[in-house]
């Protein structure tokens, strides 16, 4: 099942262009990737960034209302008990 294109089209079209460009990429690994939740680590290695690029846009994003916590659970990279995010 994937997103309605009225959504994605609210996304592209209302959202993206709205939002700075690291808060731009990391949203957009939540769109690549529907349906999927990342820790905040994941995210670090999914994009090549440290880590210090990634919780601080993420926190935005969930301000934003764009994100929200999913679950708690292992992380993949880390092997450590993290929160993970999945768009809202």
């Amino acid at each position: 099942m994937s997103v309605q294109q009225t959504s994605l089209d609210v996304y592209y079209n209302k959202v993206l262009p709205n939002l700075m460009r690291r808060q731009r990429e990391v949203l957009q690994v939540f769109i690549d990737n529907q349906y999927r939740d990342f820790t905040n680590m994941e995210l670090s290695v999914y994009l090549r960034r440290s880590i210090n690029r990634i919780t601080g846009r993420v926190l935005e994003l969930r301000n934003k209302g764009l994100l929200v916590k999913y679950c708690r659970r292992r992380c993949g990279v880390t092997g450590n008990m993290a929160y993970a995010w999945r768009l809202a």
